[in-house]
């Protein structure tokens, strides 16, 4: 398993798992916006990406992942999402609530118990963080991103 240090594994991560799971049996909504089986999966995906965040060095230690709204979710098979959306975070120095563009692909394992690995992307490099407001209109997904800030791959990526 793609183990994280300090028991995140089990904090964060087994439930990712499980909510992605969740996500994957359930019947699909044509809202993305709407369903309500990709909530969890979004909350869970923040928390880790909270954590992941702390040891990079373009993050500054104030600053916040609040939430992600979820643009696209593919089930490209039944153990894989493949999933776009805004991360919406706040600068602690600046009070002020931005939206990057975001990309994971997530996989969980068929064993038992479930292995989960992931590739998550964020942020538009070129771009530079802190450039949308939250609350105005993003280009993202229907303008790719080609260079991203932050890449997270697990030890065992679903590239």
């Amino acid at each position: 398993m793609a183990s994280m240090a300090n028991g995140l594994s089990t904090r964060i991560e087994s439930p990712l798992t499980a909510a992605v799971r969740n996500y994957l049996l359930a019947e699909p909504n044509e809202r993305i916006s709407e369903d309500e089986n990709l909530r969890p999966v979004c909350h869970w995906l923040t928390r880790l990406l909270m954590e992941l965040l702390k040891s990079e060095g373009g993050w500054n230690q104030y600053d916040s992942v609040d939430d992600i709204s979820p643009c696209t979710a593919e089930r490209a098979s039944p153990n894989d999402l493949m999933f776009t959306g805004l991360l919406i975070w706040m600068s602690g120095r600046k009070s002020s609530e931005w939206k990057e563009p975001l990309f994971a692909a997530i996989h969980i394992s068929g064993g038992s118990p479930a292995e989960l690995t992931y590739e998550i992307r964020f942020a538009d490099a070129d771009r530079g963080l802190g450039k949308c407001p939250y609350g105005t209109p993003h280009d993202f997904p229907y303008v790719p991103v080609n260079n991203w800030l932050f890449k997270f791959v697990s030890s065992d990526s679903c590239e």
